[in-house]
């Protein structure tokens, strides 16, 4: 088979200069006044996810260091869902893999995984961990993006990370189960509203990045205008993401998925699958065929996402924890997204059923990409259709073309590619 050479192209993303995050953490506290009626001695629980946020250890800090001068006690909740495996050891492990750990952040990190029924919404329970009833005050603190299960007027933000954040891993599935019957946007919504009502929580610090997930800027927003402001904020969100330069593709193939790159593996609004069916599909990107070679470092064994592929390399499958990867998607109410795909004891195997499985093609006229990842889209590799496409679109396209680095029916990676070529 006559596999394609590749040129790398950039698509010219340009982080802004560098925020300093704990300097503006601490100045939008103090413009929202969020930490206006915290007495010394209180105890104010802030929210740490599991996502790889790159200043998040930044604002963490930040907020420690202005509840710290209040007088009063920050203490740190791992609000993340099933992530970590749904128990308390797990999900500080997943934040010291973060490296957010009690001495990086300068406050006690929570221990214990204690639901709490608070409420009650459609029939359902409204859960909330027993360091959450028992605070002073509550401080959220999460990035706002489009989330990888639905589409709507809110999808990752303040209001997401309130109900499986504070709700842990028993929030996380009555938040799943009722999203079937209403609507994830719904779902949060109807079970955020509750735990405002019952809640101590203060507001939240609002992420929001650019396309090379850099900090952009910084919101702090008191609780009575989350529900009003946090549409609005995943709007512009919405502005900076980064995506494919290309609406159809034959092959994507990618370096790695995992927990730390997005909540489903993949950015399923990237590839263009979110596979979820009582929500809407994307519409575009269309990609015929998906190959996956590995999962990330930081991802612990969770391989939610290898289901929105066609065909994985072995070591995927290898390398993943069943256990965890499954808890994590039945509490997601996404079996799809731990369905293993066809199996490949090589790239060269994987890549080569894929494109057996595209139709009628050759070198010059198949559409394919490679990517490291789906948050890493600075730059890729492309086949000859897309270099031109790309050209024709204004993106800075290498002059040089590559055959496809095996090396006994492997591949190296992308990164090393960049490396290699000094493109990195």
């Amino acid at each position: 088979m006559e596999l394609p050479h590749l040129q790398l192209i950039d698509q010219g993303f340009v982080p802004g200069s560098r925020l300093d995050a704990r300097r503006g953490t601490l100045e939008e506290l103090a413009r929202a006044g969020l930490l206006g009626g915290v007495q010394p001695g209180q105890t104010v629980l802030v929210t740490a996810g599991s996502r790889g946020v790159d200043c998040m250890a930044e604002v963490l800090g930040a907020v420690v260091a202005a509840v710290k001068q209040k007088g009063a006690k920050p203490v740190i909740l791992p609000a993340m869902g099933s992530h970590g495996g749904g128990t308390a050891a797990g999900q500080i492990a997943v934040l010291e893999h973060l490296g957010q750990t009690p001495e990086t952040l300068g406050a006690p990190i929570h221990d214990r995984v204690e639901p709490v029924e608070i409420g009650e919404v459609e029939g359902c329970p409204v859960y909330a961990d027993r360091a959450a009833v028992e605070a002073d005050h509550i401080l959220i603190v999460n990035r706002v993006k489009e989330h990888t299960e639905f589409i709507g007027e809110i999808e990752s933000g303040l209001l997401k990370m309130a109900v499986v954040g504070l709700g842990r891993v028993a929030g996380a599935e009555v938040m799943h189960q009722l999203a079937v019957r209403i609507s994830y946007v719904k779902a949060i919504q109807a079970i955020a509203r509750v735990l405002f009502q019952k809640l101590p929580i203060r507001g939240g610090v609002a992420i929001l990045e650019d396309k090379t997930n850099t900090v952009r800027r910084l919101e702090a927003v008191p609780a009575a205008d989350v529900f009003e402001r946090e549409p609005q904020l995943l709007a512009e969100a919405r502005q900076h993401h980064a995506s494919l330069p290309f609406d159809q593709l034959d092959v994507l193939l990618v370096d790695e998925i995992g927990k730390d790159i997005s909540g489903a593996g993949f950015d399923t609004k990237v590839i263009g699958r979110i596979m979820n069916i009582y929500e809407k599909e994307c519409e575009r990107p269309r990609i015929t065929r998906i190959v996956l070679r590995d999962l990330s470092g930081r991802t612990g064994g969770n391989a939610i996402g290898l289901g929105l592929a066609d065909y994985v390399h072995r070591r995927v499958v290898d390398k993943m924890d069943a256990a965890m990867t499954a808890l994590n998607c039945i509490t997601a109410v996404a079996p799809e997204k731990a369905r293993i795909p066809i199996v490949q004891d090589s790239d060269r195997q994987a890549l080569e059923a894929a494109f057996r499985s595209i139709g009628l093609w050759n070198a010059q006229s198949v559409r394919l990409a490679w990517i490291i990842n789906t948050s890493d889209l600075r730059q890729l590799a492309v086949s000859p259709a897309l270099a031109a496409e790309a050209r024709a679109k204004g993106l800075a396209v290498a002059a040089e073309s590559f055959a496809l680095p095996f090396h006994s029916d492997d591949l190296m990676s992308l990164r090393q590619v960049f490396k290699m070529t000094g493109a990195g």
